[in-house]
């Protein structure tokens, strides 16, 4: 095995730097779009089932409380577990305690709603609301569809090295 030569070592030296400014760039813009300080999450658990699977990554933007809609998946942190669930919302409540409003979520894959189990009955409040997680739109067989953005598997690289 042969020795770096000092022009080598500068070169390698400099292709790091430049990686690390690269990435450094890239999750910089990627906050400033999303408005979330951590617009990447990793699905952990099955309760999101067939929709999102174990070791996903999601990509959350941040968004006004009158913008959450029936029918959105959004991550919250949970006010009695302490971390971060991505679930659906599935109602939409105007009460004294929500602030502006709240959220009534539940997995896809969940019997039950999160009212009353994961959270207070009358849901997360919006303050809780992390932001809200991309979809894509398109076509398939003449019907419009919507589902999350999804990247599959490199969320397990993180969730092995916790």
């Amino acid at each position: 095995m042969g020795s770096f030569s000092k022009n080598d070592t500068i070169k390698i030296l400099a292709s790091i730097a430049l990686v690390v400014v690269i990435v450094l760039a890239l999750r910089i813009a990627i906050v400033r779009a999303t408005g979330v300080s951590s617009p990447i999450v990793v699905v952990k658990g099955t309760s999101m089932l067939p929709t999102l699977y174990y070791g996903d990554l999601v990509i959350v933007h941040r968004v006004p409380p009158d913008k959450i809609h029936v029918g959105d998946i959004i991550v919250y942190r949970s006010e009695y577990r302490g971390e971060l669930v991505i679930h659906r919302v599935i109602k939409i409540v105007h009460a004294p305690q929500c602030k502006p409003l709240c959220y009534i979520t539940k997995g896809d894959n969940n019997l039950v709603s999160d009212a009353g189990f994961l959270e207070p009955s009358y849901g997360i409040s919006y303050s809780k609301v992390i932001g809200v997680v991309y979809t894509v739109h398109f076509k398939a067989n003449g019907r419009e569809i919507k589902a999350p953005l999804r990247i599959p598997y490199i969320g397990l690289l993180v969730l092995l090295t916790r």
